[in-house]
């Protein structure tokens, strides 16, 4: 069965590639760039989310049976030229859903985030949290969650989405105002310094990429009849650590790591615009969820994984 990973080359889609070739599927990746690294078994298509034809083409002439739409610009990109994030996340998102319909997609996984829900008084979201995103990117993602719960509704696609917090992991290339995180780590590893553009205490949820490629492989291998809810809040490392925090897991390793902090306030407002705890009891109940990397356990195998990708 050959499954369509749009996005690819990206952070999460070529993780994704590599852990769905270890269990024997045929894997496209679709994307503008071609993927940093290139694998026996992963196919790399060049082509243009937002481009109906190509977008078709791709379905068609690769018999694709699944599809993974991970294709999106993020928040900074988003806020720096709102055309091409309609372009992208909107259209781009349309495209994938009305070509899946035309040729008979058996199923669609679509990643959402929190910054779908803007700022909320409690601070803690769930699915049923009424949607109010402050900035572009949330509001391109509720679009794409909307969109596809109607063409399940109204052709029967089966599209399940997962919204994640702020991913951490080696290897991101795309600037998005959470990206700090990743970089002290990578810093700290090359003995370079590094200027956090957000404050000491400042504090989002988390997840590290290993347990994203887990949830999104649990969700599209589910027996749909699990499937009620459709679209998951899926949860992050608990408690909530500051970059403070990650500061002193990072000096375990590297007690001469400098980094430094000054505040961008534009940042600022977009990081402080999000949830402080998404509420992920349904995706637990219906199939099974759960987070396994803590806040240790992820910067020990962040620092392991990227060490052993530069010797």
């Amino acid at each position: 069965m050959a499954i369509l990973i749009t996005g690819g080359s990206g952070f999460i889609g070529s993780a994704l590639a590599r852990t769905l070739l270890e269990k024997n599927y045929k894997i496209i990746l679709f994307d503008i760039a071609p993927p940093k690294t290139e694998w026996k078994g992963i196919y790399f298509i060049k082509g243009d989310i937002s481009n109906w034809a190509e977008v078709m083409n791709v379905i068609k002439e690769k018999k694709i049976k699944y599809i993974f739409h991970l294709a999106a610009m993020l928040s900074a990109q988003c806020e720096a030229n709102p055309w091409a994030a309609f372009q992208v996340n909107v259209l781009g998102t349309y495209n994938v859903l009305e070509a899946s319909r035309l040729f008979n997609i058996k199923k669609v996984i679509f990643t959402s985030s929190m910054g779908v829900y803007g700022k909320v008084p409690t601070g803690v979201v769930d699915d049923e949290t009424i949607q109010r995103p402050q900035i572009l990117y949330g509001v391109t993602k509720v679009f794409g969650e909307l969109i596809g719960l109607y063409y399940h509704r109204r052709f029967g696609i089966d599209f399940r989405g997962v919204r994640f917090p702020q991913l951490v992991g080696p290897g991101v290339k795309s600037e998005g105002y959470g990206q700090y995180l990743p970089k002290m780590i990578e810093a700290s590893l090359k003995g370079v310094s590094f200027e956090a553009w957000v404050s000491k205490e400042t504090s989002i949820p988390i997840m590290y990429i290993k347990d994203a490629i887990r949830c999104l492989l649990e969700l599209f291998e589910a027996e749909e009849d699990r499937i009620k809810t459709r679209v998951y809040c899926v949860g992050q490392i608990l408690p909530s650590p500051t970059a403070r925090d990650l500061l002193e897991e990072i000096r375990k390793h590297f007690p001469n790591a400098s980094i430094t902090f000054r505040p961008d306030p534009k940042a600022m407002d977009v990081l402080q615009s999000i949830p402080t705890k998404l509420d992920d009891t349904n995706a637990r109940k219906e199939w099974g969820w759960s987070i396994r990397y803590g806040l240790k356990e992820m910067v020990d195998d962040f620092i392991k994984e990227l060490s052993s990708s530069t010797n």
